[in-house]
């Protein structure tokens, strides 16, 4: 009889569950090889056509939104336009993550789709030597605003309250381009629209997390399996954008239902104690990033 009841809790459970971001890995590669970004160190993998839509089809009942990222570059996968195709299908609201290397290259396919945000890793660009790149960024992220497409020019190298020098210089140019003023206010204000669906994002800092770093700490919380998962290139289900290496194994969507991975007892136990300020993944110990949401 108990085993029933928990069996109805974790149905119940499992019925209730929604996801407001689910990060697909559609490659693992990328054309860079930023400073800031932590490198693969798993075997080189894309998915395929079929595994990206049996992923579409496990996870569709858990979220309306889709992140095109954990690792890797999305822009460079030659099949990118039949995944947003499936996406369309699904009725799936689709988010990228991108360098911007590629945005000229994949203009047309892009204002084809349907598309709700892409985010442009503008701290990139100090990394790589790579002629009318900002002019391109600008162009193709100004015509995808004007269709609707939510556009965040991120800059994530803010540093003890202060943004890096080779991001300053980035900095000046978008206020050239985009005609604002004053330097200071987007310091101040670390967010800032340019214009119509366009805006300027800047974030501090943070490091990957790593078994190997130092132990932050076994109390907290954390959005991990709670509003968010990710599913690496490999089929892997792990608890977080951030977890690049799978050491939060949580099962594989190739060879088991997404609804029985998010329904297991190691599932359950983090949520429980993240809700309980109790940190039960060890990986989720050696993570500093998580402190942002403690605030």
């Amino acid at each position: 009889m108990i085993i029933f009841i928990q069996m109805i809790c974790r149905f119940r459970k499992d019925k209730e569950m929604r996801f407001k971001r689910i990060y697909i890995e559609i490659t693992n590669t990328c054309n860079l090889a930023c400073s800031f970004c932590i490198q693969n160190q798993r075997v080189p993998r894309k998915l395929s056509v079929e595994e990206f839509e049996h992923i579409i089809n496990e996870i569709k009942p858990y979220t309306d939104y889709v992140y095109l990222h954990i690792l890797g570059e999305p822009l460079s996968h030659p099949d990118l336009g039949a995944f947003l195709d499936i996406c369309e299908q699904a009725d799936l609201q689709v988010n990228i993550t991108t360098n911007g290397t590629l945005l000229k290259a994949k203009e047309e396919l892009l204002l084809s789709h349907r598309i709700r945000q892409i985010n442009v890793s503008l701290h990139s660009f100090p990394e790589h030597v790579q002629p009318h790149y900002f002019e391109d960024v600008c162009s193709v992220s100004e015509k995808l605003a004007r269709q609707g497409v939510h556009i965040s020019y991120r800059l994530w190298s803010v540093k003890d309250g202060v943004l890096s020098e080779e991001s300053k210089v980035l900095l000046e140019k978008i206020m050239k381009h985009y005609a604002i003023p004053e330097i200071k206010d987007f310091e101040k204000r670390m967010r800032m629209k340019l214009q119509d669906y366009l805006y300027l994002n800047m974030e501090s800092v943070f490091e990957w997390p790593s078994l190997n770093h130092s132990f932050v700490s076994d109390v907290g919380r954390c959005l991990g399996m709670k509003q968010m998962c990710g599913i690496l290139s490999d089929g892997t289900i792990t608890a977080c954008c951030l977890d690049s290496k799978g050491d939060i194994a949580l099962g594989n969507i190739f060879k088991e239902s997404f609804s029985s991975i998010i329904q297991s007892d190691r599932v359950i136990a983090m949520c429980d104690g993240f809700s309980n300020q109790i940190i039960k993944e060890e990986l989720c110990k050696h993570c500093s990033y998580r402190l942002r949401f403690n605030k």
